[in-house]
């Protein structure tokens, strides 16, 4: 309007004021109504910007009479569309209306007297008074329909909030669904039973892909609904987000809403999974009774079977230990009582009782490996080893005794082996160990041999094919069945020779934990052959069936061969024991005299000391180069002596320390090693092992 100056260049100036002025205080209300004020009072920001039009038009009628038509009409226009889209109440708008006719009433009286003979005048007077009435009316209208709508609005909202409440807050899954099977509606419940967070996730999955098991099922749910329009209590297996399978009953109906252009499902469902299980369990269970009653009888007789072998293993067992323990007490009695003639027939009494004793350590520890079987308690280690050292350590503890028979002990290995596998080497070794020492105790004449190949590979696991043949007189075919079951011995007719019956039933546990299995080929008069696969691990971190736990080892003698049999490099053994001193520490006086003996008789300088203590008081002087710490002492065990020791200034706390202690399970060696010890023995104690351990340590700590 304020181009309206070209028709009226005599009052332009006024024009330009008037204008102007409205817009500036228009601009500085805009401003004001983003002021925490303007927020507090906007009514009266929108009767001072109303008024401000108001004036500006007054004052167009006020300067230049002739344009009251055109002023009046903009006017009145302005102010009926405001009295629709302001929502407030008839008493502003009436408001409104007095200062509007107050100015415009204003505007005429003080302007000239041509104003009351223009033409129209009294039509326009009258024009503004009718809109002013109908403006108040519009407000009156428009304030009745905005309050009903905002009563009916909040009544639906009402409404909504207690149907939404019902729904969110029931404990059945509620769902809309569309005939492609695309969810619409979810409420929490079906969010949580299906194992999702929010619905945006459900909505973009598809029924029959993504939640029903079986396809099969959405194709019947979907004829079923074309056909009767609703199913009721359908049962079906669902897929949770997890992947876990759920059984869930489903009361679906077709919505009639009319409103829809699209077919649309609606209904509810439960999770019936334990329902369904305990149906199951049921059913089992009626079966597992049916099946116990036919049970009965052979179970019963297989117990008076199983309690007859195990009294007969007894009756072996007994024979067995008094075996070897009458030698021992035997030949110990006759040395004690000076009962040999000569020192070559003394080292033969000491020879016998020594072997005896070896023979009584194998069967008591064969036992204590039978009783972890049973008892469940037998799981594997995984570390990295070499199959060529395992097979070789075997070897060479059977190998004496084959050489003395005078049998010849042949070994193959698969070139591809590869130099690393992860598994338990304890475990592998020892089923090496029984099945040689099986063979070459029931051969007389020819050979033993053993042969290990690759089966199959892939890039995490490897199967080995292993296999121990003997030339000795073979098992009847009628026997081998029984080979491998506990407490059965296999005695032939031609033979006198029987063993413990338990070696070959701890290789076929071993096996089993190693997820492979072993057979037996045998022909009486040609010898026997012993199969087994096994499979082991390339990668560490390659994921297998079974629970990672610690293991405990099966015995003392595999526990002393997981050493190598040979002293690093070309070093003269005698002259490394000559100038090392070591630190016995051990607070039984017999096993200190026994010990101190022994070491000092294969070239030792040895000193002992009855105490942890006394121990660390001695590594503290800096004479000693390696200590034997005992490790159950009365005032200071051998792990806080150890660990004591460890926490010594200088080089002194790096002293090489071996644990020797009759606990020789993995968890004790693990715990040994853990507090900073840096090798384990385990008693009875193998001289020729201690040796070896003890001059690899010293060779290997050169500053010690």
């Amino acid at each position: 309007m304020v181009l309206e100056v070209r028709y009226f260049a005599e009052h332009s100036i006024w024009i330009y004021e008037s204008r102007l002025t409205s817009i500036l205080i228009a601009f500085i209300l805009l401003v004001i109504s983003y002021t925490k004020f303007g927020k507090k009072h906007p009514v009266l920001l929108v009767h001072i910007l109303l008024l401000d039009i108001v004036c500006s038009f007054g004052v167009m009628i006020y300067l230049i009479p002739d344009t009251l038509i055109f002023n009046s009409q903009i006017i009145s226009l302005i102010i009926f569309v405001a009295a629709l889209f302001l929502s407030w109440d008839v008493t502003n708008q009436i408001i409104v209306a007095i200062y509007y006719n107050l100015v415009f009433a204003v505007s005429i009286l003080m302007s000239t007297r041509d104003i009351f003979i223009l033409p129209n005048m009294v039509e326009s007077v009258v024009l503004v008074l009718i809109i002013s009435v109908m403006a108040i009316v519009a407000s009156y209208i428009n304030y009745r329909l905005r309050h009903e709508a905002v009563v009916k609005n909040f009544e639906i909202s009402i409404s909504e909030k207690k149907f939404r409440m019902l729904v969110e807050n029931s404990a059945e899954g509620i769902f809309q669904f569309t005939f492609e099977g695309r969810f619409l509606t979810v409420n929490p419940a079906l969010l949580k039973l299906l194992g999702f967070s929010s619905e945006d996730e459900i909505k973009k999955l598809s029924l029959p892909n993504d939640i029903f098991k079986r396809s099969g099922d959405w194709e019947l749910l979907s004829k079923l609904l074309e056909k009767q329009g609703k199913v009721r209590n359908y049962r079906v297996p669902f897929k949770k987000k997890d992947g876990t399978e759920i059984t869930v009953r489903m009361n679906v109906r077709v919505n009639e809403d009319e409103q829809n252009p699209q077919d649309i499902y609606e209904g509810s469902l439960q999770d019936i999974t334990q329902q369904v299980q305990a149906e199951v369990e049921k059913q089992k269970a009626l079966d597992a009774l049916r099946i116990e009653k036919m049970k009965a009888d052979t179970s019963a007789k297989k117990a008076q079977q199983e309690s007859h072998f195990k009294s007969k293993f007894l009756a072996n067992m007994s024979h067995e230990v008094r075996t070897p323990m009458n030698s021992v007490m035997g030949f110990l009695t006759l040395i004690e009582n000076d009962l040999f003639e000569s020192k070559e027939e003394l080292k033969g009494f000491a020879r016998d009782a020594r072997l005896a004793a070896e023979s009584l350590l194998d069967i008591i520890n064969n036992i204590l490996d039978i009783s972890k079987v049973e008892s469940g308690k037998m799981e594997l280690d995984e570390v990295g080893f070499d199959i060529r050292d395992e097979v070789n350590k075997a070897t060479s503890i059977v190998g004496q005794t084959a050489k003395t028979k005078g049998l010849g002990l042949e070994i193959s290995l698969d070139e591809t082996i590869p130099q690393t596998v992860y598994g338990d080497p304890t475990r592998f070794r020892q089923i090496i160990i029984n099945l040689l020492n099986n063979a070459v105790k029931f051969t007389e004449h020819g050979k033993v041999s053993i042969e290990i190949k690759v089966r199959a590979r892939d890039n995490q696991f490897i199967e080995f094919l292993g296999t121990v043949a003997d030339t000795g007189p073979g098992i009847p075919s009628d026997k081998l069945n029984l080979l491998f079951e506990p407490f059965m011995q296999i005695k032939g007719k031609k033979t006198t020779k029987e063993g413990s019956g338990l070696g070959l039933m701890i290789v076929k546990e071993f096996v089993r934990l190693m997820n492979g299995e072993v057979r037996v080929e045998s022909k009486v008069g040609a010898g026997s052959k012993f199969i087994f696969n096994i499979k082991m691990k390339l990668d560490l971190s390659a994921s297998s069936e079974g629970v990672e736990v610690e293991t405990e080892p099966l015995s003392e003698t595999a526990l002393e061969e997981t050493k190598e049999f040979k002293t690093p490099g070309n070093v003269n053994v005698v002259e490394v024991a000559k100038k090392k001193k070591l630190l016995l520490v051990e607070d039984n006086p017999i096993s200190q005299n026994l010990e101190t003996k022994i070491l000092r008789e294969v070239g030792y300088d040895v000193e002992a000391v009855s105490s942890g203590i006394e121990a660390i008081e001695s590594v503290n002087t800096g004479t000693f180069n390696l200590v034997l710490m005992d490790v159950e002492m009365t005032d200071m065990d051998g792990i806080t002596a150890t660990q004591k020791i460890r926490e010594l200034q200088g080089p002194n706390s790096k002293i090489p320390i071996i644990a020797v202690t009759a606990h020789s399970s993995m968890k004790d060696r693990e715990r040994c090693l853990n507090s900073g010890m840096d090798d384990y023995i385990a008693k009875p104690i193998n001289i020729h092992f201690l040796k070896i351990t003890i001059d690899q340590w010293l060779n290997a700590n050169p500053k010690h």
